[in-house]
C-alpha cells in the first residue's frame, strides 16, 4: 500500500478535483458531475481538521447527508453549521425563525 500511495495536498483544488472526478466518474452522475465534485470538495474542506500538524478527516463523525422531500439535485448545498429540521404540526406555526435560540440537553427533564 505504501508503494502505490502518495500524499495529497488539501490546498491544491485542481488536484483534488481530478481525484474526486476519477472516483465518481459514472454514467449516472455525468450530467451533474461538476456540481457533485464541488459539493464533495466543500464538504471535505468543511470537516477537515489540521490541528498543529495533526490532520483529521472523519466524515462519518462530522458530516451527514440529509434528504429533504420535494427538492431537486440542483438544490443541494453544503451547510457549515447545524441544521435543525422541524415538521409543521400546526398551520399557524412559523415556517422560518431568524437567529433561533436552541437549548440542547443531555439529560431527562
Amino acid at each position: 500500500l505504501d508503494k502505490v500511495s502518495r500524499p495529497v495536498d488539501m490546498a491544491d483544488t485542481e488536484e483534488l478535483t481530478r481525484l474526486v472526478q476519477a472516483c465518481t466518474g459514472t454514467k449516472f452522475i455525468s450530467q451533474f458531475s461538476d456540481m457533485l465534485i464541488q459539493l464533495s470538495l466543500d464538504a471535505v474542506k468543511t470537516v477537515f481538521l489540521d490541528d498543529g500538524g495533526r490532520k483529521e478527516l472523519d466524515i462519518k463523525r462530522y458530516a451527514k447527508v440529509e434528504k429533504i422531500p420535494g427538492g431537486s439535485l440542483e438544490d443541494s448545498r453544503v451547510l457549515k453549521g447545524v441544521m435543525i429540521n422541524k415538521d409543521l404540526v400546526h398551520a399557524k406555526m412559523r415556517r422560518r425563525i431568524e437567529k433561533p435560540r436552541v437549548l440542547l440537553l443531555d439529560c431527562t427533564l
